[in-house]
């Protein structure tokens, strides 16, 4: 038997507006009464959208539709955290893992940066 997930067309996977809203408010740790509150919807709406969510991203629950999520770039870091609890949990991890994180991003920027040089005529005059 096909699952269900894998029976949606990849253009009736893309998630909506209000399923990337209902996953960013998951990710911050909200409940869904909090959801709905915050949304101004019913609990039962929020629980379409997290189930919708789920089955589009082909997460078992909540907490791997956010993964999920997150990994797809369905929703972006920005929405679910604010700059100032990024650094707060950073910090919270010590010193070795900040230093750890940073050598990653610099790894990851140049990779970006890379790559979208690749192909492009030299600078020149510097």
């Amino acid at each position: 038997m096909l699952r269900l997930s894998a029976m949606i067309s990849s253009q009736d996977a893309k998630l909506t507006q209000r399923e990337r809203e209902v996953l960013a408010l998951v990710a911050r740790g909200l409940t869904n009464q909090e959801i709905a509150q915050q949304l101004f919807i019913s609990t039962y709406a929020v629980k379409v959208c997290l189930h919708q969510a789920c089955v589009k991203l082909g997460a078992r629950n909540r907490a791997q539709a956010v993964i999920f999520a997150f990994k797809k770039s369905a929703i972006d870091t920005q929405d679910a955290f604010s700059l100032e609890e990024v650094a707060d949990l950073l910090a919270s991890l010590g010193p070795e893992a900040i230093q750890t994180v940073a050598q990653l991003v610099k790894q990851r920027l140049e990779q970006t940066h890379t790559s979208s040089h690749i192909g492009a005529p030299p600078l020149t005059g510097y």
